[in-house]
């Protein structure tokens, strides 16, 4: 059962003293260092629910094909692909419907596609093909696309082979000839190019020929049993499509434009887009390089404007996740405005698993790319259909990450509503299951005891309260809703609104702890709370040894644990502070006395004293042994030091027997303020959640702030 143990500091005991509620606004935002659930971890995984995005400048992987002209544009692409390729495919500059086709059969041959004039071999494709130094050269098209001076020129670099027909139609079919046996053909117009490249990648990845047709007549070749109409009926008339669906089964992809056509070949045709190649819908020579380049790299081609992304393929890199972009021509192709808006961000594949790690002093995710010493990632609207799992954790909202100490991921969970807050913080300090009063007052208590944080960024831990992100609940959900914007004020001011888990019958005074007196947090009797009583015991022989007179070698001490290690480690790190400088170690060998003095007004030892008999490690490295000293601490401190989780309250007595000291007390928590099993008990018996509030803090106001 998860209960608070606070542990607040005078400094802001006394700030809260003086802080006036009305300067909160009730729409206040508050951040939150996760290190309760999350710990120290060089890696953590990432699994979003929604639409998450990752954000910052260039995070997304992006690149850019441009040159001076077309031909240096497609030099540069196939020369980022290829180094040695067997084919190298030529096709006219500017008779785009030559070249539609060729992009499946390029798939096949694994060349690249080079643009020449059509009577002279363009010096920069020249120089590319020397390159290159392939053994083949396929020529797209007859003697008017390129001329037989160009491919006698050719000849010199590669033997050469011509595919041409007397019309496009024809010539698309004879490159279809070249794709050997396919279970399945793509048909599209012949009238304009951004059909036929749309669906080009996606045809070389299946090896489906791509065959040209006019709008209202099928030319007369032979089609395969399943067939794929790309364009609309503008562009492909459903009588054509009448007359394919006689011998082939028929699937039609629309596009009431070219940017939703190639978002909806993305969409209908359920196809990976987290790699995107972009073009200028409207520039044949970068579509045509772009359908190339995405065929060889197994990724699809977008459409887009020059100066903007279209709504249609925004809408696929946010559903799809994209987060590498290829943009083919210069900015006068595609802006740098645009390239800077998909570079900035990405959005993260909901239901799928990310691996955020540290390498080389910097953080990595999953593969994608490596960044600096931080990463942003934040939800496209804040609410709880987006969420983000860390390592299994859920959260709402941005979740930044940084590198701390040079070896940890620290994420940061960014600005959040602050009423949001509460929701994950009262399920983790009080059982969800408990009286709904019960909840409401642990709510009030937990956002006035906050709300002077809002602005700045907190810890998740019992070091100020314990957040659980999006673990809500809907009854301690519902105790947020209720009590919304009410706290505690004391003259008009905030109060330091503490709470532990148990006062074990009796509230201790603040000045008992802080050295500072508040008037509404009194000692006095609380008949409510369980006062559940707790033991710890401590060996008085920790170490056994009939030598502790004689000085023992290092390596025999170190082979040595107390019986009590654990609870003993913040006495021997006090020892080393106050009375043994400068040794380097310390191991206990007995525990010779141990006693309470003195009570505060909270009923609880106030003094302890111990005299312990010890080792100390010289400088010699051998251990020094029966060597004794007392130290006389606060109670509050002894705790601290033997561990709060097992030394479980101050409200304790001392015994001894022959071999060991026992501990007994009741409670656990500092006892200031509310107990919130008093609070439960209280609820149960039908208090109210302010009646409740009223015995815990006395003299103070429920108001709104």
């Amino acid at each position: 059962m998860k209960t608070c143990k606070h542990l607040i500091g005078l400094t802001l005991a006394v700030v809260l003293l003086f802080i006036p509620a009305v300067t909160f606004a009730a729409d206040s935002e508050i951040s939150v260092k996760l290190t309760n659930y999350i710990g120290n971890q060089s890696s953590i995984s990432l699994s979003p629910t929604g639409f998450y995005q990752v954000t910052g400048d260039h995070v997304a992987v992006t690149d850019r094909f441009s040159g001076a002209s077309r031909y240096e544009t497609a030099a540069l692409a196939s020369d980022s692909q290829w180094t040695n390729p067997k084919t190298v495919i030529l096709v006219n500059r500017d008779v785009f419907i030559d070249a539609l086709p060729v992009i499946p059969l390029a798939k096949k041959l694994d060349a690249p596609v080079l643009f020449t004039q059509p009577d002279t071999l363009t010096k920069t494709t020249e120089k590319q093909i020397a390159k290159f130094n392939p053994d083949n050269i396929l020529v797209i098209g007859g003697a008017k696309s390129i001329s037989k001076d160009v491919e006698n020129k050719l000849k010199s670099y590669a033997a050469v082979k011509r595919i041409s027909g007397k019309n496009r139609y024809v010539l698309s079919e004879n490159i279809a000839k070249q794709m050997g046996n396919y279970d399945k053909a793509i048909v599209v117009t012949g009238n304009v190019f951004q059909d036929a490249l749309a669906i080009a990648p996606y045809a070389a990845a299946n090896g489906y020929p791509i065959l040209l047709t006019e709008k209202d007549k099928l030319p007369d070749y032979d089609l395969p049993k399943q067939v794929l109409i790309i364009g609309s009926s503008f562009s492909v008339s459903d009588a054509v499509e009448n007359q394919i669906k006689k011998t082939s089964t028929v699937q039609r992809i629309p596009g009431s434009t070219r940017y939703e056509l190639t978002a909806n070949i993305i969409n209908q045709l359920k196809l990976k887009a987290d790699k995107v190649v972009m073009t200028n819908g409207t520039k044949y020579a970068d579509v045509l390089v772009g359908a190339s380049l995405a065929a060889k790299k197994g990724s699809q081609i977008l459409y887009i404007k020059q100066d903007n992304v279209p709504s249609a393929a925004k809408s696929v890199t946010k559903e799809k996740a994209s987060y590498a972009y290829d943009f083919i021509g210069s900015t006068s192709s595609i802006s740098a405005g645009v390239e800077n808006e998909l570079s900035n961000h990405f959005y993260l594949a909901g239901g799928s698993t990310y691996n955020l790690q540290i390498n080389n002093g910097k953080l990595s995710l999953n593969h994608i790319k490596t960044y600096g010493n931080s990463l942003r990632i934040k939800p496209e609207t804040y609410n709880e259909s987006n969420r983000i799992s860390l390592n299994g954790k859920e959260y709402l909202g941005t979740i930044n990450f940084s590198i701390e100490s040079g070896k940890y991921i620290r994420p940061v969970n960014e600005n959040i509503p602050f009423e949001d807050y509460l929701k994950g913080v009262v399920p983790n300090e009080m059982p969800a299951s408990w009286s709904l009063e019960a909840l409401k007052a642990q709510t009030v208590a937990a956002r006035t005891y906050s709300i002077t944080k809002t602005g700045s960024t907190v810890a998740d831990t019992t070091a100020f309260q314990v957040y659980g992100g999006y673990s809500w609940n809907a009854n301690t959900t519902k105790a947020v809703q209720q009590t919304k914007n009410k706290v505690l004020t004391y003259n008009g001011n905030l109060i330091t609104a503490s709470y532990s888990s148990s006062n074990g019958g009796y509230t201790e005074s603040s000045d008992e702890v802080w050295g500072s007196s508040v008037p509404y947090l009194t000692a006095k009797k609380d008949t409510k709370d369980p006062q559940t009583a707790w033991s710890l015991t401590l060996s008085k022989q920790q170490i056994n040894t009939d030598s502790i007179n004689v000085n023992q070698p290092a390596s025999w001490f170190a082979s040595k644990n107390e019986t009590n290690a654990a609870q003993l480690s913040g006495i021997k790190n006090w020892l080393l502070k106050n009375k043994e400088t400068g040794a380097s170690a310390i191991k206990i060998i007995k525990i010779e006395d141990f006693t309470f003095s003195g009570t505060t007004k909270g009923q609880r030892a106030k003094t302890a004293t111990l005299k312990v008999n010890y080792a100390v490690k010289n400088n010699n490295g051998n251990y020094e042994a029966n060597k004794t000293a007392a130290m006389t601490v606060p109670v509050t401190e002894l705790r601290t030091m033997i561990g709060a989780s097992v030394f479980k309250s101050t409200y304790v007595t001392v015994s001894q027997n022959g071999s060991a000291f026992t501990i007994t007390g009741k409670g656990y928590g500092h006892g200031i303020g509310m107990s919130q099993y008093g609070a439960k008990a209280r609820a149960e018996s039908g208090d109210s959640y302010s009646s409740i509030l009223k015995f815990y803090y006395p003299g103070t106001t429920l108001t709104d702030y």
